[in-house]
């Protein structure tokens, strides 16, 4: 499921941080100019994560997940001064030498984050169809359900049974 951009006629844009805060008063001109929620949680309808870097958070995994706009915090001030929201272009994350030291720890050639945004939109969610289950002794048991949710997988309370 792609995350809607700037055009008309697409849902209500949606806003979460990540590594930072928006500050409250931004979030209540965002609210009433722009029509824009904010949450300080990952949920489905989130539509733009904003972020001054590339880290490994649950919120940055599941905005990859989904294909969400991943934008700098300057996104959102150029959308105030302009009264509505603005395409995300000249204000996506570019952050090479943090994906560089990704690809490196987890021995991957490279690591190109508008690939792997391109790539959840073009192909749809990683886990749809699938369903998984952790036992209750699994480190970030929570962060991952979270994930899975947001790769489309159906995240088990209970183990599946056995097949016969």
């Amino acid at each position: 499921a792609e995350v809607s951009g700037s055009s008309a006629g697409e849902r209500p844009p949606c806003f979460t941080a990540t590594g930072l805060e928006i500050a409250n008063r931004t979030r209540r001109a965002l609210e009433s100019r722009l029509g824009a929620t904010i949450v300080d949680e990952w949920t489905p309808g989130v539509t733009h994560l904003v972020t001054d870097t590339f880290r490994r958070t649950t919120k940055l995994m599941c905005a990859i997940c989904v294909g969400a706009r991943i934008v700098a915090p300057a996104y959102l001030d150029a959308c105030l001064r302009a009264g509505r929201l603005l395409p995300e272009e000249g204000f996506a994350l570019q952050d090479a030498l943090c994906e560089a030291a990704f690809a490196k720890k987890h021995n991957l050639s490279a690591y190109s984050l508008p690939e792997a945004l391109a790539r959840a939109r073009a192909q749809g969610p990683l886990l749809a169809g699938y369903s998984v289950h952790c036992t209750a002794d699994v480190v970030g048991r929570a962060e991952l359900q979270v994930l899975v949710e947001a790769a489309g997988g159906r995240w088990l309370k209970r183990p599946p049974a056995a097949a016969a």
